[in-house]
């Protein structure tokens, strides 16, 4: 049943690492392909623009309109990113709200299978007391060719809910190797 549960576990961890590696990469993905191209650096006008203008600086009144035009353009591109960045929010904030939801679903997946890991828990339980107490009534030498025949996982739970001189006469018939085997289980 540990077994089962390791499992159950190791699963449930790749499950959510997976899903979280995903939705992240998604997130990033959303990130980089949803900016508009020509969006122009926040920190100011091109830099082919500066050196234009630089060069064309023919003298102090003409260079006004010149300098109002960047002002402008910077501007537009300020408002631009700014409608980008409102549109990318509200993305985010759309995979966000997707991502919460998984989380919830995943949780509710995952109770749902502690839940079925309980009561499978809870009937292997009852298989076990049922077969314990067959195997109590049997005499020990069709007790012990049962045994023989299960495998080793399921003859160690078994005979540990056995009473000891029932389990010693049981282990007692089985052959060398087996009983071997059993007890040294029995000791872990």
């Amino acid at each position: 049943m540990k077994t089962t549960e390791k499992l159950f576990g190791l699963s449930w961890s790749l499950l959510s690492g997976a899903l979280i590696l995903g939705l992240g990469a998604k997130l990033v993905l959303s990130g980089a392909l949803l900016a508009p191209p020509d969006l122009t650096p926040w920190w100011g006008p091109k830099v082919v623009e500066a050196a234009i203008a630089k060069e064309e600086e023919p003298a102090a009144g003409t260079n006004l309109p010149r300098l109002l035009s960047l002002v402008e353009k910077e501007r537009q591109a300020l408002f631009s990113r700014e409608v980008a960045l409102t549109t990318r929010e509200e993305q985010l904030k759309v995979l966000a709200r997707e991502v919460e939801e998984r989380l919830r679903e995943l949780k509710a997946l995952q109770q749902h299978l502690r839940d079925s890991l309980e009561e499978e828990t809870r009937l292997q339980s009852d298989h076990n007391r049922h077969l314990v107490a067959t195997l109590e009534a049997m005499p020990p030498d069709r007790a012990g060719k049962v045994l023989e025949k299960m495998d080793d996982d399921s003859a160690v739970q078994l005979l540990r809910r056995l009473k000891g001189k029932e389990a010693g006469a049981i282990l007692g018939l089985l052959p060398p190797d087996k009983a071997a085997r059993l007890s040294h289980r029995l000791l872990k």
